[in-house]
């Protein structure tokens, strides 16, 4: 009975923990800030709790209030992230690579992380020279049935694992809330994600936001035992009437190259963090 009741607590304190993660991910989502009601709503707590939440990501420095008693992010959680990349070597080791590439194309180019069950933007690269310019913010988050690093990212792994990921979205209403080409079926997704881990690359036309067409591949670190695993995606992103057939073979072969480059250099950076100072 001791061991039930420690398993108890345990859980109770994990449930209590997720909430404040839930909390922080919802306001980076909403930069402008919400309003104590809607994170309650959004979240699934009580008012009180969220308050509680709130009141005490505010003395950590975490979030504030606006004018409109909205809460948002401080900029102390981007910080820390900017701040670990920096240091740690990551942005001077891969950046010059994501450079290279934007400027090889001209267009957009980002670098998403593998964290679990999870991608995050990491950096991004923009050298356009032909007009008009596609960018977005790396605070995004990623829908993986809608985003070329998404899917690339769920074709490597196994059908019951992407399932489950996807589980967690409103595949039905996706149109609500992405692009007008985005599959609002499992059945769709899952023939796009067939393709990919054949042709090795995925490309999304609006399927993310009206007008875009992006080019993702899956980043693999060689040094590591079982490398079926991915540690990142690299995509290509621009307006769909530069991203046509003629030109999107060259960007993907361009875009493979450069993805086992940043694997190598990825496999450099966890040798020299692992490694004692």
């Amino acid at each position: 009975m001791a061991g039930y009741g420690q398993q108890q607590r345990g859980l109770e304190k994990l449930s209590h923990i997720g909430r404040y993660f839930n909390t922080l991910e919802l306001l980076l989502s909403h930069p402008g800030g919400l309003a104590l009601s809607e994170i309650s709503d959004q979240t699934q707590v009580p008012m009180a709790t969220a308050h509680r939440i709130l009141s005490a990501l505010r003395e950590r420095g975490y979030v504030c209030q606006n004018e409109h008693d909205h809460y948002r992010l401080t900029l102390m959680i981007p910080s820390m992230g900017v701040n670990y990349i920096t240091e740690t070597g990551f942005a001077g080791i891969m950046q010059p690579l994501l450079d290279d590439l934007s400027t090889e194309t001209g267009e957009h180019v980002r670098l998403a992380a593998v964290a679990e069950d999870h991608l995050t933007w990491v950096l991004q690269a923009t050298k356009n020279t032909k007009g008009l310019q596609y960018r977005r913010a790396l605070d995004e988050k990623i829908i993986p049935h809608t985003t070329a690093a998404g899917k690339a990212w769920l074709a490597t792994m196994r059908d019951e694992r992407a399932m489950r990921i996807l589980a967690a979205w409103d595949i039905e209403n996706t149109r609500d809330y992405a692009g007008p080409n985005a599959r609002v079926s499992i059945r769709d997704i899952f023939d796009d994600i067939a393709l990919i881990r054949k042709e090795g690359h995925a490309v999304v036309r609006e399927e993310g936001e009206v007008g875009v067409c992006v080019v993702a591949v899956a980043v693999f670190d060689p040094s590591r035992p079982d490398n079926s695993t991915p540690v990142a995606t690299l995509s290509i992103a621009g307006p769909i009437a530069r991203m046509r057939e003629e030109t999107l073979g060259a960007h993907i072969e361009r875009l493979k190259r450069s993805a086992i480059k940043v694997g190598e250099h990825w496999s450099l950076w966890t040798a020299l963090t692992s490694s004692p100072a």
